[in-house]
């Protein structure tokens, strides 16, 4: 284990950031150092890495065998921990150098959402879920473009072979192995929890117009405030969030005011609302009934409400053989582990389109997510190793525990 701990703090160390985190965003020149210190670590392993036109990084065994693979990504948020992505990709490293060849790494490029406000975007795109033109016009904050961004990180990779298209018929099973992002698995007891949905989320944009006017001088009678309206919204959100949890949440995670002068009552107030679901249609329901009280809040004030969607999608149902081959590794190694739901977004739910694909989380200590205080217990890390290696290696010739469960 010396080896998986000392790879992650290397990796941590990288590209120091804000509060002693680390990083790493999106299609980044940083980015970009982590992947070609992976696949340092995968030609040790017996593997070939290069880049797909995606910017994911493929360590695959010689040959053109299909084979099971793990991984997870090495972006990071601004200040993150140095366990979301990194474990996943490390214990893909060391479990496929265990397994003697025939193992591969797929570690996805771009996850983090942070930079352009779109994640997974090295999945969805090798995928077929995001287009060229859809990165177009995905900007960061200083105005560049997620495809220009791209082009400039795979410069960067230039000392990788490039491939023609991601190898994804190769790929015959896929695990991805992430730090649990709440602390539900350790008040449960368990080390490890398998995912059998990963919730869709559903992203919509409120604007509400008003009338701009003296904060002094104008009676509430004759009052149309955009932000009174916008706040009774966010409220609602709260309140239908928690009425239909736990199964649906639901977030105002931006709000942008006009004119924002302390003496002046808002004429325009600007929501974006995060509503997440493992139910299929569970947050679209709860979207509408949001929008239903926005519209009543709206009329009420004499505001004008307009409201446009973002994004939106069903959530994945994760493959039932693949959890079942995960539970019954566990059980063979007596790891306690149990099924659960992730609400945050990953790549194993696209690459679930197109093989067979499992999410494996590892109990997090404290709930730490995207912070430098992130921790798991070096028990349940090894533990992960320990299922990971039954899941990926082949004793005595004998296909995979994966591959089993797949026939």
């Amino acid at each position: 284990m010396a080896r998986v701990h000392g790879r992650i703090e290397e990796l941590f160390a990288l590209s120091p950031g804000k509060n002693g985190g680390a990083s790493r965003p999106a299609f980044s020149r940083a980015e970009a150092r982590a992947m070609l210190l992976v696949a340092a670590w995968a030609r040790e392993a017996g593997l070939e890495p290069s880049v797909d036109p995606h910017g994911n990084l493929w360590c695959l065994p010689p040959g053109d065998a299909p084979c099971v693979t793990s991984g997870s990504h090495v972006d990071t948020v601004p200040g993150g921990g140095r366990y979301d992505g990194p474990l996943g990709t490390v214990l893909a490293v060391e479990a496929a150098s265990r397994a003697g060849g025939g193992r591969g790494v797929l570690v996805c490029a771009a996850e983090e959402a942070s930079r352009f406000g779109a994640g997974t975007i090295g999945s969805r795109s090798m995928t077929g879920k995001l287009s060229e033109g859809d990165l177009s016009r995905l900007r960061d904050t200083g105005g560049l473009d997620a495809l220009t961004a791209r082009a400039e990180y795979l410069d960067a990779l230039g000392g990788l072979p490039r491939l023609r298209s991601a190898p994804l018929e190769r790929v015959s099973s896929h695990v991805e192995v992430h730090i649990e992002q709440r602390a539900a698995l350790r008040d449960k007891g368990l080390s490890l929890g398998v995912a059998t949905t990963i919730a869709g989320p559903v992203r919509h944009g409120l604007r509400f117009s008003g009338e701009v006017a003296h904060a002094g001088e104008t009676p509430a009678s004759e009052r149309r405030d955009a932000l009174c309206a916008a706040a009774e919204t966010v409220l609602l959100a709260e309140e239908l969030g928690r009425r239909c949890a736990p199964e649906t949440t639901a977030t105002v995670g931006t709000l942008e005011i006009h004119p924002n002068s302390l003496t002046s009552i808002p004429g325009t107030a600007k929501l974006g609302v995060d509503i997440r679901g493992v139910r299929p249609g569970g947050a679209r329901r709860l979207l509408e009934e949001l929008l239903d009280g926005a519209r009543k809040a709206a009329d009420r004030r004499g505001v004008y409400l307009e409201e446009g969607q973002i994004s939106a999608s069903e959530p994945t149902e994760m493959d039932g053989a693949m959890v079942a081959a995960v539970e019954e590794a566990c059980a063979r190694l007596g790891v306690r582990c149990g099924r659960c739901v992730s609400f945050a977004g990953h790549d194993a739910q696209h690459l679930a389109a197109v093989v067979p694909s499992a999410l494996l989380f590892v109990a997090s200590e404290n709930g730490v997510s995207h912070a430098p205080g992130e921790a798991v217990a070096e028990e349940d890390v090894e533990a992960a190793l320990g299922v990971l290696c039954l899941l990926m290696e082949s004793p005595r010739g004998e296909p995979s525990v994966m591959l089993r469960g797949l026939r």
